[in-house]
């Protein structure tokens, strides 16, 4: 998958596909849940091109050998768009802080609305989107809901300038570093997930995947990149679910 963000960057200057929305904001009820439509484009669509050439910048796509790189984004794209090997349902972890001792436990924090997004320090728009999310996360402050990251696998270690200090990480220690250092750009819970990136590899291997669960452990949504917007569009229409009494029909006013 780290080749992936690399060709996203490239096709994201033609000029076939809007940068906003070609996403189906709606939703649709189940007997118990209210679950959102997929998101699963590998355009960056939740940027400007002037923000995706700032992000370009910070990597060199053309030090990887451009045939390995489109054999292994299509296969990794067919396997996370068509579900091979992705089990689109919730996957419990517990995992340790960042910020500070102890430990994260997703199935121990039910009754909340959970949304968490995948990053590392060398994912450019994860980095970006650590100050929208932060922000969302003053905004519901108040609320039944918690947003968090979870610490991956690096996205272009050693790559270029900006990254050549953080090549893959080859002990705890060394990640746990990295995700305290990422965690600083922002104000949001920063889970770590292993070596092994067991969680990362349940939830699909998107580089900056982005994941929401209801109140009941559902998994409403998975989109292949994180996007502030849309999850507070979800996030507001859960919200308003719950509040309404979680109605099979419902029209959030």
């Amino acid at each position: 998958m780290r080749f992936l963000l690399p060709l996203l960057f490239l096709f994201a200057t033609l000029p076939a596909r809007a940068q906003l929305n070609n996403w189906d904001p709606s939703w649709y009820s189940t007997d118990s849940a209210l679950v959102f439509h997929d998101d699963l484009d590998y355009y960056l669509n939740a940027y400007s091109k002037n923000e995706i050439k700032d992000m370009r910048r910070t990597v060199n796509i053309w030090r990887m050998n451009f045939d390995k790189l489109m054999r292994q984004t299509f296969r990794e794209l067919r396997t996370y768009s068509e579900g091979g090997g992705m089990d689109a349902r919730t996957h419990d972890f517990t995992l340790p802080l960042a910020q500070q001792a102890g430990t994260y436990h997703l199935q121990g924090n039910s009754g909340k609305i959970r949304a968490f997004m995948f990053g590392s320090i060398s994912n450019p728009p994860a980095r970006v989107q650590m100050d929208r999310w932060s922000r969302l996360v003053q905004k519901y402050a108040k609320e039944d809901v918690q947003l968090f990251v979870v610490y991956g696998r690096e996205l272009h270690p050693g790559d270029g300038k900006n990254f050549k200090l953080y090549p893959q990480p080859k002990s705890e220690s060394e990640k746990i570093a990295y995700a305290k250092e990422f965690a600083q750009l922002g104000k949001m819970p920063v889970l770590i997930d292993g070596l092994d990136d067991a969680v990362y590899t349940a939830y699909g291997k998107a580089p900056n995947g982005a994941y929401l669960v209801d109140k009941d452990g559902n998994l409403v949504f998975r989109g292949t990149w994180a996007d502030a917007r849309k999850m507070e569009h979800m996030i507001d229409t859960l919200l308003k679910w719950y509040k309404a009494g979680r109605p099979k029909e419902f029209k959030a006013e």
